[in-house]
């Protein structure tokens, strides 16, 4: 990790702590992986492995995660830092309560996501609701997906102003999921921009065959958007004109009422 990554001011900038960064580095590190050895670390880091091996020690002696056989885990010590985020974010807090609601209205899975400032390549649960298990694997609060081939990114990003989308295509990889994502930059950018006039965006099989999500955006009191609110379902559930007649109307009073909460 080079002196200055991830500071807005670039290289060499006194107020980047290079060793803060590494441990948090390898924090992340776990992300998807159940138990990291020093060799495992350091390879997902691209750090060195005595750095590695400090930043665990003291990860280890504060608590935030835990020793076996030489392999490392995350420890409960992490989850006082994740619940203070939920409690003492108003969308978060709020928005619980408001996808639980929509998934027992309309019978399908609700999520509330948002755009990972550092990674902007994905998107994070902050609030999800699951009525059956719409995408393989375990999604929950604090879950990512791409942010390119997902409705609540496609709705995020079109939000963008132009200097900021374009900046997310000149740094965000389009990787293909299925033989439906959408890799090409100058197609993406046309729907994107079909997205922004329609207020909305759905996506079809383009992150997980047999899925269908759409999605609208949650607003802040400035006009930005903040945030995306979306419901999932299979493609043989429901026709494309059921999510926009029906659910669609839904999604959006319901974006409204957390607009109004925060």
């Amino acid at each position: 990790m080079d002196e200055g990554e991830h500071s807005p001011d670039g290289p060499g900038n006194p107020s980047f702590m290079l060793s803060l960064a590494r441990g948090l580095a390898v924090l992340k590190a776990f992300e998807g992986q159940d138990w990291l050895s020093i060799a495992d670390a350091a390879r997902l880091t691209g750090l060195a492995r005595a750095s590695v091996g400090r930043c665990l020690y003291t990860l280890k002696y504060l608590g935030h995660v835990r020793e076996q056989g030489g392999r490392y885990a995350l420890a409960p010590g992490l989850l006082p830092l994740a619940s203070n985020y939920l409690t003492s974010t108003p969308l978060a807090t709020a928005g619980q309560s408001v996808v639980n609601g929509l998934r027992d209205r309309l019978g399908e899975t609700v999520s509330l996501g948002v755009l990972d400032p550092a990674r902007p390549a994905r998107i994070i649960y902050i609030a999800r609701s699951e009525k059956s298990a719409v995408i393989a694997g375990p999604l929950m609060v604090g879950s990512t997906l791409p942010s390119h081939c997902t409705s609540m990114g496609r709705v995020i990003v079109a939000a963008m102003e132009d200097a900021a989308c374009d900046d997310w295509f000149a740094t965000v990889p389009l990787p293909a999921r299925t033989s439906r994502t959408i890799t090409d930059p100058a197609i993406l950018r046309r729907v994107l921009g079909e997205v922004r006039r329609q207020g909305w965006a759905l996506v079809e099989e383009e992150l997980e065959a047999g899925l269908r999500s759409l999605a609208v955006p949650i607003r802040g009191r400035d006009g930005a958007t903040v945030a995306a609110l979306n419901v999932a379902t299979f493609s043989h559930a429901h026709e494309r004109s059921t999510l926009l007649d029906t659910f669609l109307p839904e999604l959006r009073a319901a974006a409204g009422q957390l607009e109004r909460m925060v």
